[in-house]
């Protein structure tokens, strides 16, 4: 396992260790490794979910950017 990047801990339902440890056995892989690879697909998926709502509100002028540059309260 690599340490050039930085540590998060987490802490799992019992229920979602028991299946990560399983997910891990069939990939014969750590543990942390498999989690890791988990999360940071929910990170980037989640991440593309918010700037993909932040580029439509920007098109639609819901940003507030305008309100804010005419001085308005």
């Amino acid at each position: 396992m690599s340490l050039d990047k930085p540590s998060v801990h987490v802490r799992l339902a019992p229920e979602q260790h028991r299946q990560l440890s399983v997910l891990a056995g069939l990939a014969d892989r750590d543990m942390a490794e498999v989690a890791a690879e988990i999360l940071e697909q929910g990170i980037v998926g989640r991440f593309h979910t918010v700037m993909a709502a932040a580029d439509r509100m920007s098109r639609l002028g819901l940003t507030g950017i305008d309100r804010e540059r005419k001085g308005a309260p």
